[in-house]
């Protein structure tokens, strides 16, 4: 093992004690990314439009009302459902909130239904209403199970928390709306770095082919699988490290909110980097020069994280390249954050996890695969 620890520190040393200067900018230039975004890009301050159609007319659908008119930003207009169809396609609404008959005898039975946020989907502008509202509706299912099922006392438990301070506290969503659009740049422009540095970092080992260190394994103690396996741990280490420092920068050292909890960002983005290293190792593993696994690797990296949605929203994309989209682990990615940010939990996306995890394990198997092949054949020539 000690010849594996010592491949693992060649690994960090040529990484990062070599090219000093390119590893200092592929760790700050996300976060600068982030500094600008929040100074430069703004939004305009005019009132998102809202339409309210209340088929329910009880206390429960009053107070949702009340909370959605008591967001900064938001101009209310009431209308039936039949009517909320029309006022999209004529630009008077942004979003709009159909609360149907039987929505709050829902709550009173715990469950939350006969409520439905619409919306563009040019804009998320509902995403963040839905985010918004989430909390609200958990709280009023939570005052219809301790009421019993008694509709008096639910309506009166329904008013005062109306009135509590909670409540009062107002939410921009202009201001929301600013943030999570800078910070979902920021985070696109991360993907971009994570599975380009990730690509870089694997490619020393075309590089030391063509140094003939590579061959010089074989003259030595260390195994082939030492070292494939120290170059993915270093690669590992290292974009971990990129990944946390712009996280923990983006939650302290500016008022950026993504509306996702630090470690949960950090964990999504980890995910991704599993894959983002796998597909790193397999560029190398189908190459045998450093330019050529650089070539392909820019390519393919560039063409993952457009079709990710990292820089244009996937809804905006033709029905064809949305549906070839998915096969982008970055869409995955994207997907798991805007989910968190429209009130989602972390076990509610549990299957996107799964899902990056297990192609970074297939995508690893295939590379070691034709990897294990390579070798067999250097061996014999050799």
């Amino acid at each position: 093992m000690r010849t594996f620890y010592a491949l693992i520190k060649n690994n960090l040393r040529i990484s990062i004690m070599h090219k000093p200067i390119s590893f200092l900018l592929m760790t700050i230039t996300p976060i600068i990314v982030l500094i600008i975004a929040s100074k430069l890009v703004s939004y305009s301050t005019t009132f998102v439009n809202v339409g309210i159609a209340d088929g329910d007319h009880s206390r429960a659908s009053e107070a949702v009302t009340q909370i959605v008119g008591g967001l900064e930003g938001i101009k209310v207009f009431y209308m039936d459902e039949n009517e909320v169809e029309a006022n999209f396609q004529s630009n008077k609404i942004n979003a709009a909130l159909v609360i149907r008959s039987g929505f709050q005898n829902g709550l009173l039975n715990n469950s939350i239904e006969k409520l439905v946020v619409k919306g563009n989907e040019e804009q998320n502008v509902y995403t963040l209403l839905q985010a918004i509202l989430k909390n609200h509706l958990l709280n009023l299912r939570n005052l219809g199970k301790i009421s019993g099922g008694d509709a008096a006392v639910f309506e009166n438990a329904v008013g005062n928390y109306i009135a509590s301070s909670e409540f009062v506290e107002k939410t921009s969503l202009n201001d929301l709306y600013t943030e999570y659009n800078n910070s979902n740049i920021f985070v696109g422009f991360l993907i971009l770095f994570i599975f380009f540095n990730s690509s870089a970092i694997a490619n020393v080992i075309n590089t030391d082919r063509e140094r003939n260190i590579y061959a010089r394994i074989f003259l030595s103690p260390a195994k082939v699988w030492m070292y494939y396996l120290s170059n993915v741990l270093c690669n590992l280490v290292i974009v971990a490290f990129q990944i946390l420092a712009a996280v923990l920068s983006m939650e302290y050292f500016t008022n950026t909110s993504i509306g996702v909890e630090p470690g949960v960002l950090f964990l999504i983005l980890f995910l991704t980097a599993l894959v983002a290293v796998s597909l790193g190792t397999f560029y190398v593993s189908i190459t045998e020069e450093a330019d050529a696994a650089s070539m392909i690797s820019n390519f393919a990296n560039l063409l993952i994280v457009i079709l990710g949605g990292c820089f244009i929203q996937v809804e905006l994309f033709p029905k064809l390249i949305n549906a070839i989209s998915y096969i982008s682990p970055a869409r995955w990615a994207m997907g798991s954050i805007l989910d968190l940010q429209q009130g989602l939990t972390l076990g509610d996306i549990a299957g996107n996890a799964f899902l990056l995890g297990g192609m970074a394990a297939v995508i690893l198997a295939v590379s070691v695969i034709i990897t294990s092949k390579r070798e067999k054949k250097f061996r014999s020539l050799s």
